[in-house]
């Protein structure tokens, strides 16, 4: 364990196991845009989940202050913590939070993902995983206001849970959105298209994959090799159809590489099956991209009124809004990109950092 700064007593902890450069998905976008903009009585617990023997420097987070640094061997610290609010955000923390601990402490619980399989089996919504189950059961109830990061997030809480409904709330997430340039590749080009995400079979890239092959166009794909089964399982079908020409890999883009993925595009295409709220087309907004996109979770929140969207479980639905945005006029989807640039003022980092403020204000205002 490595103390960066962090002080005896804060107002509000925040508990993860992802910040700075140790980041998987959209909760460690999250907790980073948190952490930028924390107030001085904010404090953050990183607990590394992975190998205990893998080197972390001070570096990789940030500012280097407000952080206290753990691997999951030393967990049971945890309890010297001192805090009037705690703030969890996965249920791996949940065999590790106790009424003890929690006595003189209210708690939250932002829940970036109901974790169930996609999509949510009738039989069992959490598809068998019981340990899973059960993690996430004990936060909920522990929990004094439970936080979800769409209204489709908090519809899927309440539906497995309907009696969670009055301590649930919704605030959005948000980043902070610098619209750098606004992409015309589409003025001269239709025919590059990309994916940027994880290899995870919710992500929806086997079923984009299968699209191309009666789409004139080519997918490049941006993504990291945290899961070689189905990476191999895309490969095999790539290969199958004959589609090496067509779908490139490019690897996992960060920094200047992902600016130049985006520039490189005529369109972002976001496949998922669900998602909880959706950052990745945050991301693609912000780089003035157009977007195809699924509307299933928050994705259909982020890109109201967006007129190239589809349901992924209906086939063919991706093919045809690839089609129409090649088809359409150039007035047409440069219209279509000004309601993606005026809907990313809806999710701004300022807008997510006062709503949590202002929650917690009220949580810690009842003790």
């Amino acid at each position: 364990m490595f103390n960066l700064n962090f002080k005896d007593k804060y107002r509000v902890v925040h508990i993860n196991n992802e910040l700075g450069n140790c980041v998987v998905g959209g909760a460690g976008t999250y907790m980073n845009e948190i952490y930028k903009y924390r107030p001085e009585d904010m404090g953050f617990v990183y607990v590394n989940f992975d190998d205990v023997y893998n080197d972390m420097h001070a570096s990789d987070f940030m500012d280097q202050k407000d952080v206290l640094i753990m691997n999951i061997n030393e967990i049971n610290k945890l309890s010297t913590i001192d805090c009037d609010l705690l703030v969890v955000q996965f249920y791996e923390f949940a065999p590790y939070i106790t009424e003890e601990f929690l006595r003189d402490k209210k708690m939250a619980y932002v829940i970036h993902s109901v974790p169930t399989p996609e999509p949510m089996p009738s039989w069992d919504p959490f598809g068998g995983n019981n340990d899973i189950r059960q993690k996430f059961e004990k936060l909920c109830c522990m929990a004094d206001v439970l936080i979800c990061v769409s209204q489709a997030e908090k519809d899927k809480l309440i539906k497995i849970y309907p009696q969670m409904k009055d301590k649930t709330t919704v605030v959005y997430n948000g980043m902070e959105c610098q619209k750098k340039y606004k992409n015309s590749n589409y003025m001269t080009s239709r025919k590059k298209f990309g994916f940027i995400g994880r290899t995870d079979y919710r992500k929806g890239i086997l079923e984009c994959i299968k699209e191309f092959v009666n789409v004139d166009g080519e997918l490049l794909i941006a993504c990291p090799k945290n899961d070689s089964e189905y990476i191999e399982k895309l490969l095999i079908y790539i290969h199958a159809v004959g589609m090496e020409d067509k779908i490139r890999f490019v690897g996992w883009c960060t920094g200047e590489r992902k600016e130049e993925f985006f520039k490189s595009i005529d369109a972002l295409i976001i496949p998922s099956l669900y998602e909880p709220f959706g950052y990745v087309a945050l991301e693609g907004m912000q780089y003035g991209v157009p977007l195809i996109s699924s509307k299933n979770g928050g994705l259909g929140e982020i890109l109201e009124g967006y007129k190239y969207t589809y349901d992924p479980y209906k086939n063919g639905e991706l093919r045809s809004r690839i089609e129409e945005f090649i088809n359409d006029d150039k007035e047409e989807v440069a219209k279509q990109q000004e309601i993606l640039l005026k809907r990313i003022d809806e999710f701004t980092v300022t807008k997510m950092v006062n709503s949590y403020n202002e929650l917690w204000d009220k949580i810690l205002k009842e003790i």
